[in-house]
């Protein structure tokens, strides 16, 4: 009998204490949750407050660790960031997650050697699926470094291996655009386009594109998908009517450089000779020719217009020249006035 109450106090005593645990889990996660809904509401003091009280409850719970350094990440407490994802890592030194979140965090410390330490290890995971996300922060670790082909090649990778992640493809499509590499931003926007993803800022990247080339309708065509969006914000038009005047100054200064270039070919093809004397029978503009050759002219030319005969000398390719040539031609005693000819 005493060796049977012992037992069922030994079961009662076990099932107390998977009780007790069972709350202890439960309690940390009521606490973790609502840390985290504050989170995502910005209200940063709750947050902590909640993630605070859950790491008491279970000190050794990584998840809480990792939220509480991203959530003092953004207050801008670095040091104590850096502490809770530390011990995230003590509690389980393969949680990824936060490997990469040190790295953001020293990305952000400017610590750039041991940002991409630490994003590079949880690249290394192939257990990670978050990887997108660690390829993206180590872009921009290279950006501020100045490694201009380090930071597309990550945002590349960030991209392939998620193309659904959408700011990653827009500042791929940026710094395409920074480098002059038109066709590679086009390829992407209208994969992007492709897949659905048929945003104002997609179309906005693209008429940048179509501006920077020079296609003004197809400019002006994805400007028009921007403004006949209904879900377009303000900031996105005005974006798109401030690129919109752009296009129509440049337009217009096409047209004009267009007229000017006409107008420069024309004068290219106009040339001026000297109008000397003009007769009415060829004989006399034979002798004028025959008096001025002994003078030392040359180049002489005698046209025939409606019975006239007209005496021409030389041809000069711009009105300036010919000027000249009559103010030295004075000094001869000859005198005419400027003519075009053929």
């Amino acid at each position: 009998m005493r060796l049977l109450l012992l037992t069922l106090l030994g079961i009662i005593l076990l099932s107390c204490s998977a009780k007790q645990e069972k709350t202890k889990e439960e309690e940390w996660r009521y606490l973790y949750d609502l840390g985290m809904s504050s989170f995502y509401a910005k209200n940063y003091s709750e947050a902590i407050a909640y993630l605070y009280r859950a790491s008491k409850v279970d000190p050794k719970e990584p998840r809480i660790w990792n939220a509480l350094g991203i959530t003092y990440m953004e207050v801008g407490e670095y040091r104590k960031a850096e502490q809770a994802f530390k011990k995230a890592l003590e509690s389980d030194p393969t949680f990824t997650e936060a490997k990469m979140n040190l790295g953001v965090l020293y990305l952000r410390m400017k610590d750039y050697d041991r940002a991409i330490s630490y994003l590079k290890e949880a690249i290394s995971d192939e257990t990670f699926d978050k990887k997108h996300l660690a390829f993206y922060h180590l872009a921009k670790v290279y950006k501020e470094m100045g490694n201009k082909s380090a930071y597309i090649e990550n945002l590349r990778k960030a991209t392939a291996y998620n193309p659904l992640f959408l700011d990653a493809q827009l500042e791929l499509g940026s710094a395409y655009m920074d480098e002059k590499r038109y066709d590679e931003a086009e390829k992407l926007y209208m994969s992007l386009l492709s897949n659905n993803f048929k945003k104002p800022e997609v179309y906005l990247s693209l008429t940048k594109v179509y501006y920077e080339t020079g296609r003004f309708d197809k400019a002006k065509e994805a400007v028009r998908m921007v403004l006949e969006d209904k879900q377009a914000s303000n900031l996105h038009r005005t974006q798109a009517y401030e690129i919109l005047s752009k296009i129509l100054v440049e337009e217009q200064r096409r047209t004009i450089r267009k007229r000017m270039a006409i107008k420069r070919k024309r004068e290219e093809k106009r040339k001026f000779g000297i109008q000397i004397a003009a007769f009415s029978t060829l004989r006399r503009a034979e002798k004028l020719v025959d008096e001025l050759k002994k003078k030392g002219l040359s180049d002489l030319n005698i046209i025939e217009s409606s019975g006239i005969y007209k005496v021409i000398y030389g041809r000069f390719r711009s009105r300036e020249e010919a000027r000249k040539e009559i103010n030295r031609l004075k000094r001869f005693d000859i005198y005419g006035f400027i003519v075009e000819v053929e």
